[in-house]
């Protein structure tokens, strides 16, 4: 036999036990035994291996109703391990520690992006990292990981982000400059696109497990998409799957930042769609500036302006467009609506839909369900906590804490 397999089948046990809580919620041992297959004395070992690692709590609790004498309750321990999640967008910085409960303990926002100086941006990110490390520790926590939704073209096993067009930066190496600025492995910064992780957020932390394979758009500067298949993030061959914003619906139209003419983007991005409405044409995120163009655009759609509500009919129409596309490849059960669509849905989401439906080849017998994301404009960064989150839930044994300089 192979000795290094009863390591193996006790690492995936401990997985297998920990992400049913997760899921389920607080369970007794015998009926977490009952709903994993396994024996009540082999969750009661791997209970205890859990509560060590404070990974696993006992309240107290007790559950009556089953054969036998009632049974402790188990539950995840919030209390023990955590995750920080950083966001670097076109108009701020984001950080937040989100714990194995999945709730978000500490959460900053910073204006500190400078698009001509990737290292100076980054330094400051790093800053905003050490801020959220102190706030876990003060709070008993050990941090596990620390995850960077960034908004472009990322390589996750290098640490690069390749091409940021939105904010003009290539070959930008953020895992070994956030790393060395933290003290710690390269390897403990892991990297994605924050459509992708906005996407994972929802399955998370959202309604993601109602919804079956889904593509979520996100829309603020630019436009993204993350693919779920299965309850995982669908990458590609390359992860540079769910670039929507980069489809071309019409060949000659405008230029886009891409190098390619008539993008999603150049249409439903947050630019076109303000310049269309006659409002303040500087795009900002809302994250970013609370009371910028975005604010004066939903408070001109909700005092019933006629030409903002025309341009986010005709931009709904041509993002359902583009989005059909996607779905006639992908063929998706849902598609979510995130970032500022999810704000301006009420004037977005009927045309949306119908130019969707409209568009797609096999809607007569599998119309695609439109669902609009509930995280708000936390989702990316929630997501790249929830990076560190997941890992542990579903493998314990690969928790170790960032250990600072």
């Amino acid at each position: 036999m192979n000795a290094t397999r009863p390591v193996g089948v006790r690492r995936h046990n401990l997985g297998l036990v920990l992400s049913h809580l997760a899921v389920t919620g607080p369970s007794s041992r015998a009926q977490i035994a009952a709903a994993v297959g396994l024996t009540k004395a082999g969750v009661s070992s791997i209970a205890a291996d859990l509560i060590a690692r404070r990974l696993v709590a006992e309240p107290g609790r007790r559950t009556a109703g089953e054969a036998g004498r009632p049974g402790s309750v188990l539950v995840v321990d919030g209390a023990g391990c955590a995750g920080i999640g950083l966001e670097v967008n076109v108009d701020y910085l984001a950080a937040c520690v989100v714990d194995l409960a999945r709730r978000t303990r500490f959460h900053r926002i910073d204006a500190a992006v400078d698009p001509r100086s990737p290292k100076r941006t980054l330094t400051r990110l790093a800053h905003v990292a050490r801020q959220a490390r102190d706030a876990a520790t003060a709070q008993g926590l050990t941090v596990g990981g620390v995850g960077v939704a960034l908004p472009g073209l990322v390589d996750p096993g290098t640490g690069v982000l390749l091409h940021a067009p939105n904010l003009g930066w290539h070959d930008v190496h953020v895992a070994p400059l956030l790393a060395d600025a933290l003290d710690v492995d390269a390897a403990r910064v892991e990297l994605d696109n924050e459509a992708n992780l906005a996407a994972s957020a929802e399955l998370w932390f959202g309604d993601g497990g109602a919804w079956g394979d889904y593509l979520h758009v996100s829309g603020e500067i630019g436009v993204g998409a993350g693919i779920v298949r299965d309850g995982a993030l669908a990458r590609g061959s390359h992860g540079f799957a769910g670039e929507v914003g980069h489809l071309s619906i019409d060949p000659r139209g405008p230029v886009c930042g891409c190098g390619a003419r008539g993008c999603v983007e150049r249409y439903c991005g947050q630019e076109a769609i303000l310049r269309a409405a006659g409002v303040d044409a500087r795009p900002t995120t809302s994250t970013g500036r609370p009371d910028g163009s975005l604010a004066r655009l939903l408070a001109a759609l909700e005092a019933g302006r006629v030409r903002p509500a025309r341009a986010v009919g005709r931009a709904g129409e041509a993002l359902g467009r583009g989005v059909a596309g996607a779905v006639n490849v992908l063929d998706v059960d849902t598609v979510v609506l995130g970032g500022i669509y999810s704000r301006l849905a009420p004037w977005l989401v009927g045309p949306f839909t119908d130019s969707l439906r409209r568009n797609t080849f096999a809607v007569r017998w599998a119309r695609t369900r439109v669902e609009v994301s509930r995280l708000g404009p936390d989702a990316a960064v929630r997501g790249a906590a929830g990076l560190t989150v997941h890992r542990v839930l579903t493998d314990p044994a690969s928790l170790s804490p960032l250990v600072a300089g």
